[in-house]
């Protein structure tokens, strides 16, 4: 947990941070000279047990500046340091007393009793936040929603909670109170995945992650980076959505969508290099995965002269939901049926990850204007040589769409493992001339070959 000190005064902040050094070693002080920078800060960075505001502070009020984070972070332990003068002339009284959080300080510093104080609000935050909200549930009533979704949002209306035990959750955000970002970037840090919603509220959630997603597709003057990261976002709904309520109107209208910003992000960066090196790699996971796998393959279309919109239709869902049924994020580097990971898995587990694409074309043939994408996503792990899976075809047997599929994905994936960067794209793309220069392959490993030679 962190302190935050907003204080225009730079001699101030060496004085609190030689207090905080000497008896809060465990707390950290960060300090901003202007209103405006703690509210950014509180917005990515944290969590904050305490916020700190010298009353001179010149550029903002600081009662109206309190006000301000409360509406944005909800009410949080703010102490008001100054003369008495000063705290008499500008902390409105009646926000003083309406707030039991909130607490004013006399200033000279004396190190013992301002500690005092920061450590009791401290205390008060960690009650709130954690103490407080630990709760027994059955946990048959909730489902888990990965961490990333929650980075669409500001607030939710209704509870989330962290799984602690098999039947303890912890609240982690409350309804209709406003969250930030440095609050799920937390959770993240503290290697939580998933976030937990009773499974009514886990519905509704999906519903409106894909309203606001669609909405935000369909402004006219989204610029590249955030169309791709919007496309991420909507596979992160598309997956979750397909594994826990299956296929609807409203999330093939999504999937489409997503598919149509292919083309368009493809006619906006033109090039490899500049497709790839613009690419906003994150995390490496599926959802980022699933997004470059479809402009590749759109890429390689587009060179290739296949210009029919159904084709590239086909390789945009296949690309979407091909990996929607991995169990884990991990297993998406397993490409060859030999492959020694697969020694670590349970039994179970290597059923999931052999039937994966099997369940992904199931969930294909249900898009009707999409016809054969149900072939593709399960040949997508056969490989030229014959040691791919499920059925260990061969070059001369993988027809030229499965095998410009299969070229992307395992492209893509080379690419989320080494990094995305100038030597790693000219290194994967020569490792792999030997293995995918023949039968239909040959075509689309030119199409990638050729635009790597301009790199």
């Amino acid at each position: 947990m962190k302190a935050l000190f907003v204080c225009d005064e730079k001699e101030e902040w060496n004085l609190l941070r030689n207090l905080f050094h000497a008896h809060l070693k465990n707390l950290e002080l960060i300090c901003v000279m202007r209103g405006n920078d703690a509210l950014d800060t509180l917005s990515y960075e944290g969590p904050f047990g305490a916020i700190i505001i010298e009353c001179s502070l010149k550029d903002t009020n600081p009662s109206d500046l309190a006000e301000m984070i409360f509406d944005q972070t909800g009410p949080r332990p703010i102490i008001f340091v100054g003369t008495p003068t000063m705290i008499k002339d500008r902390v409105k009284e009646e926000f003083y007393n309406e707030y039991d959080m909130v607490s004013i300080y006399n200033k000279p510093y004396q190190a013992n009793q301002f500690i005092g104080v920061v450590a009791e609000a401290i205390s008060w935050a960690k009650k709130e936040e954690y103490e407080n909200s630990i709760v027994e549930l059955d946990p048959e009533n909730f489902v888990p929603l990965k961490l990333r979704n929650f980075y669409l949002y500001d607030s939710v209306p209704f509870d989330v909670y962290v799984e602690l035990t098999k039947t303890k959750f912890i609240k982690a955000i409350s309804a209709d109170k406003k969250y930030t970002q440095s609050a799920i970037q937390d959770f993240q840090k503290r290697n939580i995945r998933y976030l937990y919603l009773e499974k009514n509220e886990h519905l509704s959630f999906l519903e409106n992650s894909i309203l606001k997603i669609s909405k935000s597709l369909d402004l006219k003057t989204l610029e590249d980076k955030k169309r791709i990261q919007t496309c991420i976002a909507a596979v992160l709904v598309i997956h979750q959505y397909i594994r826990d309520v299956g296929i609807s109107d409203t999330i093939r209208g999504l999937i489409k969508k997503v598919i149509e910003q292919f083309p368009l992000i493809v006619q906006s960066y033109k090039d490899l290099d500049k497709i790839l090196f613009n690419f906003p790699s994150e995390h490496n996971d599926l959802a980022e995965q699933a997004v470059l796998k479809g402009i590749i393959c759109e890429y390689i279309s587009q060179h290739l002269g296949w210009k029919s919109d159904m084709t590239r239709s086909k390789f945009g869902l296949a690309a979407l939901i091909h990996d929607a049924f991995l169990e884990r994020e991990e297993w998406s580097t397993i490409t060859y049926r030999d492959h020694p990971d697969l020694d670590y898995l349970s039994a179970e587990q290597v059923d999931n990850f052999i039937e994966h694409p099997k369940r992904a074309a199931e969930i294909a043939r249900q898009f009707t204007h999409y016809p054969e994408t149900d072939f593709i996503i399960e040949e997508h792990h056969e490989l030229p040589d014959g040691n791919g899976f499920p059925q260990g075809l061969l070059a001369n047997k993988i027809t030229k769409i499965s095998a410009t599929f299969i070229l992307a994905n395992n492209f893509v994936i080379q690419l989320m493992l080494s990094g995305i960067s100038r030597s790693s794209v000219i290194n994967i793309t020569k490792g792999f001339k030997p293995i995918y220069s023949i039968g239909n392959f040959k075509e689309p490993y030119q199409v990638i070959y050729n635009g790597v030679k301009q790199i």
